[in-house]
């Protein structure tokens, strides 16, 4: 089985992957979740266009982060993510679980253009309808926090989360995706209130277990 969860930069996305696996730990559904996120692919992008200073495929901005600029570098990152997801799939045990985890503008094109059928097929989706300025408030709060604690972290630019993430295709998910799709809520603008994962895992686990329905 696959998951895929999708939102926002800041969302909450890794927040709710260490709850829900928790969860199946404490139930006995699955044992092993390895997670695959394209953070580090399009981070490698970043550091080798500053290295070579030819910035073929993003730049600097002005608040320290990077923004994209050759479009194509989306759906590659994706493909090599599919192709770490099979290589995964292939030597996974029965009781293993497997995420990916990215953000897109156009999640619908992003997943049935660049995914597998055999990764398709055996997977659901969950969406983390966060706001857009909770989101950004906590990617401040984690790039200034890495710094604190001295490692290099990257922060996703005010640029970067307007132009590319300030909107998506979210309303399209249910129809067109061809697996079951799970949406998450906050309750509260709070960025360090999580209650509704709660809630959320709640409704995966059922979807996981086919007791609820698309």
């Amino acid at each position: 089985m696959i998951v895929f969860l999708l939102g926002t930069p800041g969302c909450g996305k890794s927040e709710f992957y260490r709850r829900l696996t928790k969860r199946f730990k404490e139930e006995g559904m699955y044992d092993e979740f390895p997670r695959v996120d394209d953070f580090p692919k399009l981070w490698n992008i970043f550091m080798e266009d500053e290295k070579s200073g030819k910035w073929e495929r993003c730049r600097k901005t002005d608040d320290g982060g990077y923004k994209v600029t050759d479009p194509t570098v989306w759906d590659d990152i994706l493909k090599e993510v599919n192709k770490d997801i099979l290589e995964l799939k292939s030597k996974a045990s029965e009781n293993s679980i497997i995420f990916i985890e990215f953000s897109r503008p156009n999640y619908v094109h992003s997943i049935t253009n660049n995914f597998s059928e055999e990764i398709l097929k055996d997977s659901i989706a969950v969406y983390m309808d966060v706001p857009f300025e909770v989101c950004w408030e906590r990617n401040v709060r984690r790039h200034e926090k890495a710094l604190d604690a001295g490692s290099d972290d990257h922060l996703v630019s005010r640029e970067e989360m307007e132009e590319t993430y300030g909107s998506d295709d979210k309303g399209d998910l249910e129809e067109k995706l061809p697996f079951p799709v799970v949406f998450i809520y906050p309750d509260s603008p709070d960025p360090d209130d999580f209650t509704k994962l709660e809630e959320g895992i709640e409704k995966t686990i059922k979807v996981l277990k086919g007791e609820e329905a698309k």
